[in-house]
């Protein structure tokens, strides 16, 4: 088994009033339930966010041990929609055929310098 990292950019709306703080709360409950996956599942690997308070914008970044990338990548979106839900967003558009799902991406890291 192999641990692949992915990163996924989400844009959000409400239908609803909305505010940079009410954003703020909502990423910290999407980091929370990243947290409690990992403490539930060894292979959930250091998730982490970061959040555009005035975009309305979500990066989560995850590593997924997985037997190959394309398994790594569906957990890896199904562990995000997860943590959507119990952070209290819906998820109606979310695409059920592979191919169709928000795109994670491998990150680029930097060699240290």
């Amino acid at each position: 088994m192999t641990t692949y990292y992915f990163v996924m950019d989400l844009e959000f709306a409400t239908d609803g009033p909305d505010s940079p703080d009410d954003f703020d709360a909502f990423a910290d409950r999407v980091l929370d339930a990243l947290g409690e996956l990992e403490e539930a599942d060894s292979g959930i690997v250091d998730p982490d966010v970061t959040a555009s308070l005035t975009k309305r914008t979500l990066s989560v970044l995850m590593g997924v041990v997985a037997d190959s990338r394309d398994d790594a990548r569906r957990l890896f979106a199904a562990n995000v929609r997860t943590a959507l839900h119990v952070a209290g967003c819906g998820t109606p558009g979310w695409p059920n055929v592979p191919g169709q799902l928000p795109a994670p991406y491998e990150p680029d890291y930097a060699p240290a310098s």
